[in-house]
């Protein structure tokens, strides 16, 4: 893949403009229209609304672009891997879940970020309406913009409900996804390195 501009501008929504009530009322107007009035009169609607407000969507409640917040020096230049990051998210075209792992990389410039402001990376992202192929491509972006690193990588593996809950034999296939940036790109020993971290469980170092 080829480098890019990092994207800015990531939407953020604060949560005094979440409606909650008016997401049940809808939710029950779906159930409704779908012929299970008796469904759309349940609780169902309210934890529905609860459910994607607190979880599914928060991540609408923070800018990405701040979340590597405070950096330090970088005395070795060391490769730093953070493997097997559990993340959840929504295909925006279904609006049905998505889930996996996430592998981030970055080669450091003088810079560090704390290992676990990767994984709230991976989770601010995913938890937003996405498609794979773009939160793979923003991760790699947000790091690179933030830590201004040699180069970066991510690699998504994921199971798609818009898949397996429709067409059963499909159910466990697994997507993966792949973003490189700066020395990632061109250098086919690092993309090694990784992918062999990434398939043998590797542990994440800095």
């Amino acid at each position: 893949m080829t480098d890019r501009a990092p994207e800015k501008g990531h939407l953020i929504v604060p949560v005094e403009a979440v409606d909650r009530d008016a997401m049940a009322s809808s939710i029950a107007e779906f159930l409704t229209a779908a012929g299970l009035p008796d469904a759309a009169r349940s609780g169902a609607p309210q934890k529905t609304a609860e459910a994607w407000a607190e979880v599914l969507l928060a991540g609408y409640r923070e800018d990405p672009t701040t979340i590597l917040g405070q950096s330090w020096p970088d005395q070795t230049g060391e490769l730093v891997t953070m493997l097997s990051v559990p993340f959840v998210s929504v295909c925006e075209h279904h609006l049905l879940p998505f889930y996996g792992e996430a592998h981030l990389a970055y080669l450091p410039d003088g810079q560090l970020t704390g290992l676990s402001r990767l994984a709230a990376l991976v989770d601010c992202l995913a938890r937003r309406l996405q498609v794979q192929e773009r939160l793979t491509e923003q991760l790699v972006d947000v790091v690179m913009d933030s830590l201004q690193p040699k180069g970066a990588a991510c690699v998504l593996e994921a199971v798609h409900d818009c898949v397996g809950a429709r067409t059963l034999q499909h159910r466990g296939s697994r997507v993966q996804t792949v973003a490189y940036r700066g020395e990632f790109r061109d250098n086919s020993g690092l993309q090694d390195r990784l992918l062999r971290l990434v398939m043998g469980g590797g542990v994440a170092s800095q």
